[in-house]
């Protein structure tokens, strides 16, 4: 008897800071427990950043007359839209694996030991502050505001005499003739034959412009006009294995961007691919002194539509990786500083502290 216990008293010290792998049950809360706490690591998402264009196409109001009066031909008869992807970039951010829970016992000495975790649970940092993380955990496809380029209207440079006009046509007739007399007074000025010349270049140039804005406006009644709009969309995704060719989101010609499963859009995919597959060990059950991080894996994530490959990214993901274990006497006695990366739960940070 007086053997048993005394083995039982040698054993007892390893057990003070001690590293217990748990099932993932949704029921398992994270946080301080009455011996030690549970914490979480993390998988991790990723968020595609996609600036879309919104061209709208408008024909003018007098676009049928566009022919008759400035021999155009070819003019927008319709409205015309369309959408295309300027721009991708990516982030990350981490949210709990549950299938990556685990116990710590914090007894004696250990007790004081500050363990930081994220709402939801999982392992940010040991004795010190997490690292920043600016991400947010939003998910989900979201558009931001728009910001789109107004121009001024023609109708504003109708003369009185198009105001009054009693028809369509003869306002299209009197604004081709306002036309026609717009550009035979810029020609004259950029001559020197006009009657009224200015008194330097700046005034040149003023009255120039001012011309020149005229005209275009009013072109615009015949010609139509040409509206862009940038909008950015996020689209959130969590890889869990390779994969060829799924799709990502659909651009609707009309609509924009809509969901991968409505079909009115043509589909944009997302290939992953595992760089560096190998068998990664799995944690054992023997009593360790210490925290499991991970190893994320590096992942290969391309965007693409039909054939053409829009971007590339090569980005760790935890769920693509390993676990190890960062064991020592240092943790036994509170005397380590770890901090963890928010998005893979890979160490940024491991220092001893003099104590």
């Amino acid at each position: 008897m007086k053997y048993m216990l005394k083995c039982w008293l040698l054993v007892l010290p390893l057990y003070l800071f001690t590293l217990l792998p748990l099932y993932a049950q949704p029921e398992v809360q994270a946080g301080r427990t009455a011996d030690g706490v549970v914490y979480f690591l993390p998988k991790t998402v990723v968020r595609f950043h996609l600036t879309i264009e919104k061209t709208t196409s408008t024909p003018g109001e007098f676009a049928r007359y566009a022919e008759r009066y400035l021999h155009l031909k070819h003019v927008l008869q319709e409205q015309q839209v369309s959408h295309r992807v300027v721009s991708c970039d990516v982030s990350t951010f981490g949210v709990r694996d549950t299938s990556k829970c685990f116990s710590v016992r914090l007894k004696g000495k250990a007790e004081s030991t500050d363990v930081r975790l994220a709402d939801d649970g999982v392992l940010l940092a040991v004795n010190m502050e997490p690292a920043p993380n600016t991400s947010g955990r939003e998910t989900g496809l979201s558009q931001a505001e728009n910001v789109s380029e107004v121009r001024p209207s023609g109708s504003k440079y109708l003369s009185a005499e198009a105001l009054a006009a009693g028809s369509v046509a003869k306002m299209a007739e009197l604004t081709a003739r306002q036309i026609f007399d717009l550009r035979e007074q810029r020609q004259q000025l950029a001559t020197g034959e006009a009657d009224d010349m200015p008194q330097d270049e700046q005034q040149l140039r003023l009255m120039l412009q001012r011309i020149d804005q005229q005209h275009d406006a009013l072109m615009t009644l015949f010609t139509g006009t040409t509206q862009h709009e940038i909008a950015t969309h996020e689209v959130v995704v969590c890889p869990e294995r390779p994969v060829g060719q799924e799709v990502l989101f659909r651009l609707s010609s009309r609509m924009g961007m809509v969901d991968a499963d409505d079909l009115s859009g043509v589909p944009f995919y997302l290939s992953v691919q595992n760089l560096y597959p190998t068998d990664y060990p799995q944690p054992d059950d023997k009593k360790h002194v210490g925290f499991y991080v991970c190893q994320p894996g590096m992942a290969r994530l391309t965007l693409s539509q039909d054939t053409q490959q829009l971007a590339s990214y090569d980005i760790p993901l935890a769920q693509f990786g390993f676990l190890e274990l960062r064991e020592g006497d240092i943790f036994k006695r509170g005397l380590a500083q770890m901090q963890l990366h928010p998005a893979t739960g890979a160490v940024v940070t491991l220092s001893s502290v003099d104590k």
